[in-house]
């Protein structure tokens, strides 16, 4: 009898490449990391691979699209060459299943394979680079972890793939690759093992292709402390605004206490994400080409989003078609004061920041939060995502998301509040927002204390967080528009309230 072919000799064979890259838009298509399911896929194309056993392997794949633009995406492959695991693979997970190789194997996701899992944890664990370019990392906190683990694969619904090991370690494999070092590993490893931050998840280890250091190294994978919790922020402020509708009472202490740790945690965060000393942590002073910069995108934004306003508005609700008219209306207003930055004389350092920050990026604990996922806006490059910028711009990100926690609780739940009167559930919304964003502002100025990321005049703090509140707003308004425009009125509110 032959022996089997291992997987990284069928990537040599012609005939099993073009047959698996003949599949792989279909593929594509059903899985939920792929990020780009509305555009037309032209040609795929196996750019890479690296052997992880002999019968499994990380691949990475380029995906070419009729726009001319082009992804990479980390599949890691199994070949199952067994009728008996053939047949337990096909019951519990057919729709990870790649190709059927006539009269043999067929080709599988790995993640689902326990033997595949644990060779990854070694691998990290161990800190060993392989022969063909993976390089391993082990952190302070896997150092005295077992040289083996169990693990399980959660159901999160997300753009990466999760391991779960021992129920003490998290594992995310990252599915779309960008080259450069990924700010989620970089910051989460300086904070963890460089500072005493201890409100984001401790540092475990990494895998990828070359050193860290070099502008094109491909993150592969991160392992970090498991966070027990109780789900994420947004959940939690959603139980604490059911609690506040079913009432007519003021905001409860608890929400407000909360709502100043939080405050405070991210005021930690950005004094910690001050202290790094190599090129790309050190902070760097506000200069007005910057300013400029940040001015002439937030103008763009502005125009972009209020032609497509302008051009939907006309088929929205009577109520919402005239806030979106009173937004159309301050376009000169707003850009007006958009502009009014870039001549404003400011000192302040730039820094590194979350870049993504919102409530659903906070785990919340018994008693505190863990703040994660520190990948910064998944649309950018990995070099601007890596850029420092105004601690503010994630201020404004985590105001902006207590806007849409208190009105989601009514746009979630129309049945619970269908026999009260509207105007004056919106009114205890906007009620809600401002006393629980007060309370997160004041707790994180007074933890900032004269911190050299903000502004020392409290005159040049309101305008630039006025600025990126605005921004923000202003990207929603679009969003909304096309994905969920019930929910238009949430920015068109947040762009009325920054301009009075």
């Amino acid at each position: 009898m032959q022996a089997p072919q291992i997987l990284d000799e069928r990537f040599k064979d012609p005939r099993f490449t073009h047959a698996m890259l003949n599949r792989l838009p279909e593929y594509l298509a059903g899985q939920r990391w792929f990020t780009s399911k509305g555009k037309e896929i032209v040609k795929c194309s196996i750019e890479d691979s690296h052997t992880v056993s002999e019968d499994t392997a990380l691949v990475v794949i380029r995906v070419d699209f009729a726009d001319k633009s082009k992804e990479f995406y980390q599949m890691p492959l199994a070949q199952l060459d067994r009728v008996e695991d053939q047949k337990k693979y096909l019951k519990c997970t057919p729709k990870m299943i790649l190709l059927r190789v006539p009269g043999g194997p067929i080709i599988v996701d790995a993640v689902p394979l326990p033997a595949f899992r644990r060779a990854l944890y070694e691998m990290i664990r161990n800190g060993v680079d392989t022969s063909d370019g993976i390089t391993c990392e082990c952190g302070k906190l896997l150092r005295r972890a077992p040289e083996t683990m169990d693990s399980v694969v959660p159901s999160i619904d997300t753009s990466n793939t999760a391991i779960i090991y021992g129920d003490k370690y998290f594992f995310k494999l990252f599915r779309k690759l960008d080259p450069g070092l990924n700010p989620d590993l970089e910051l989460v490893r300086y904070l963890s093992e460089k500072t005493d931050f201890a409100n984001c998840p401790p540092y475990g280890g990494s895998l990828g292709v070359g050193k860290m250091t070099d502008p094109n190294y491909l993150n592969l994978g991160m392992l970090s402390g498991k966070v027990d919790n109780r789900g994420d922020a947004w959940e939690y402020f959603q139980e604490l605004t059911a609690r506040y509708f079913a009432g007519d009472g003021e905001v409860d202490e608890e929400t407000i206490r909360r709502a100043r740790l939080l405050g405070q945690r991210t005021a930690e965060m950005h004094h910690a994400l001050t202290k790094g000393t190599g090129d790309m942590l050190k902070p760097a002073p506000l200069t007005a080409e910057y300013r400029s910069e940040i001015t002439f995108a937030a103008q763009k934004l502005l125009s972009r989003q209020v032609a497509e306003l302008r051009t939907k508005a006309s088929g929205l609700e009577p109520e919402m078609k005239a806030a979106a008219q009173r937004v159309l209306d301050l376009e000169p207003a707003l850009n007006e004061r958009l502009a009014s930055l870039s001549g404003q004389e400011m000192e302040l350092d730039l820094i590194r920041i979350h870049a993504d920050y919102h409530l659903g990026q906070v785990l919340v604990t018994d008693d505190d939060f863990v703040i994660i996922d520190f990948e910064g806006e998944p649309l950018l490059s990995i070099p601007e995502r890596r850029r420092r910028r105004p601690a503010l711009k994630d201020v404004a990100g985590m105001v902006r998301s207590f806007h849409y926690a208190a009105n989601a609780q009514l746009l979630l739940n129309p049945e619970t509040y269908a026999g009260r009167d509207q105007a004056v559930l919106t009114a205890r919304a906007n009620e809600w927002y401002e006393t629980v964003s007060a309370a997160y502002l004041a707790a994180y100025f007074d933890a900032c204390g004269e911190a050299t990321f903000l502004p020392a005049a409290e005159a040049d703090r309101k305008t630039l967080l006025d600025l990126f509140v605005l921004e923000k707003a202003i990207y929603e308004v679009a969003y909304e528009l096309n994905s969920r425009p019930a929910w238009l009125g949430v920015p068109l509110g947040g762009v009325l309230g920054v301009a009075g």
